[in-house]
């Protein structure tokens, strides 16, 4: 039942974006990572195996998964640039631009942008893409096998917490235990070895009372994550947003974890409508700032975020007009891809199964 908790970081990352809670997303951005860890090593184990031929099915699921509606994400961006262009001021709109340079063509185009700090190559159609190069570089680790064992994750994990020190050690500013792509290390070996603590009942007794309320879970975090936000823009040390971040980042996985062991946000949900749900986080994630230089030529006659103009007026446009774009997304680029993907699934699963 990973599709709400979903949906919700990427609408977290939306108001973190666009609104008033300018880091608000960061907290989602880990959770994201720490889930794909679990999911991508689940697969791996379960369906496709460490193989060559299993290999090669993961990597071509996964592109199918991601890249056809990137694309989508990016080409209508050009055309909002084309359309809006008068309405766009002359600095331009956060990162959406047309790409000048041979490393933003590159990773416009292949969605990995090559640098340590991938949000720091601009411009970027998709602006939100810079983590996606950092997930395609874990799913390449977890596929070549870092995740294998739950020796190698652990090892994977001692790795990951030893470049977070190094990181203080070193005076390295909060961007390198964040954007970086070494920062992903730390959710993602954390997501590999929730894998190994399911699969071998591993769950402390004692932790089982918290594990079963999952919807607690969740809210304690977003509550730690809107309070730390809040804070930051009141002025917050950025040692204690770091402590709060790194707290809430132990929260996520928690409910993660809480949501492998098969508990439910809401016993009333069902897993259809759970995925009905979860199938809009991925072109929310990649659609937002689309949706908000629409809303905001309509509402300002300007293309601008809303962090100075906040209205519920402005809330609810975006929000429709990101359904709108992400339905679109989901009924001509998702469910026809999706066919294509489960039949690799079941292939490759298939073929597992019998070598096993």
């Amino acid at each position: 039942m990973f599709g709400t908790v979903r949906t919700l970081w990427a609408l977290m990352v939306v108001f973190g974006h666009l609104f008033w809670l300018s880091d608000f997303g960061r907290f989602a951005v880990f959770g994201f990572y720490i889930l794909s860890g679990y999911l991508m090593t689940y697969v791996m184990q379960q369906r496709y195996g460490y193989q060559a031929s299993g290999k090669k099915r993961f990597a071509l699921n996964r592109f199918l998964r991601l890249y056809p509606g990137y694309w989508f994400a990016c080409l209508l961006s050009l055309l909002l640039l084309l359309v809006f262009n008068r309405y766009f001021p002359l600095a331009g709109f956060s990162t959406i631009a047309i790409p000048s340079n041979a490393a933003s063509l590159l990773g416009n185009l292949t969605m990995v942008y090559p640098s340590w700090l991938p949000h720091s190559i601009t411009p970027r159609l998709s602006p939100a893409a810079w983590a996606l190069t950092v997930e395609i570089f874990f799913y390449c680790a977890i596929c070549l096998g870092i995740s294998k064992t739950l020796q190698r994750s652990l090892i994977w994990l001692a790795l990951s917490v030893l470049y977070v020190v190094a990181s203080y050690i070193g005076d390295l500013y909060w961007h390198a235990r964040y954007f970086s792509i070494p920062a992903g290390s730390l959710p993602f070996s954390i997501g590999a070895i929730i894998y190994f603590v399911v699969q071998q009942n591993k769950v402390p007794i004692s932790w089982q009372v918290i594990l079963k309320k999952p919807a607690l879970i969740l809210l304690v975090m977003v509550t730690i994550s809107g309070f730390t936000a809040w804070q930051i823009n009141q002025g917050l040390h950025l040692i204690t947003a770091e402590i709060l971040f790194y707290t809430n980042m132990l929260i996520s996985a928690m409910l993660v974890l809480s949501l492998a062991l098969g508990h439910s946000l809401n016993n009333k949900m069902s897993a259809g409508f759970d995925k009905f749900v979860g199938d809009f986080s991925y072109p929310i994630y990649l659609l937002h700032y689309q949706a908000s230089i629409i809303a905001s030529v309509l509402l300002l006659g300007e293309v601008s975020k809303f962090k100075q103009h906040f209205s519920f007026a402005a809330l609810l446009l975006v929000g429709l007009i990101l359904v709108v774009l992400s339905l679109l997304v989901i009924k001509c680029i998702d469910l026809p891809v999706e066919r294509l993907r489960k039949s690799i699934r079941d292939k490759a699963s298939g073929q597992y199964k019998a070598a096993s």
